[in-house]
């Protein structure tokens, strides 16, 4: 009994062996609120990390910081869910001003979000 064995190559057909990494930081909303000094945003800062292949990226650790103007966030790092998404709530401080919050991903980079704070 003779076994035969068929190949099938495909012209420009390549296999790619890369993990899935972050690659993208984008914006999904969050940026340019207003609120009165002493209160939280209405939404939260929102994020997406998306991978080199163009995916949504889950469990990416994303780090936001306060630049400017003080206050607090919920969380200093948040991870992204399965849909890549991150989020955390800014609660403006007592001093009004333009606040700067920054969102970044190690090795990818930062996203900067500003809030009006009366």
């Amino acid at each position: 009994m003779a076994v035969g064995i068929s190949v099938l190559a495909l012209a420009g057909c390549t296999l790619t062996t890369d993990a899935p990494r972050p690659q993208i930081l984008g914006y999904i909303s969050g940026d340019l609120q207003t609120t009165a000094a002493g209160t939280a945003l209405a939404n939260p800062l929102t994020v997406i990390v998306i991978d080199q292949y163009g995916n949504a990226l889950s469990n990416v650790t994303v780090n936001w910081a306060i630049v400017s103007v003080g206050g607090s966030l919920s969380a200093p790092a948040t991870p992204s869910d399965l849909n890549g998404v991150a989020q955390v709530t800014y609660t403006a401080g007592p001093t009004a001003g333009s606040a700067t919050i920054t969102a970044t991903v190690a090795g990818v980079g930062t996203l900067t979000f500003t809030a009006t704070i009366t």
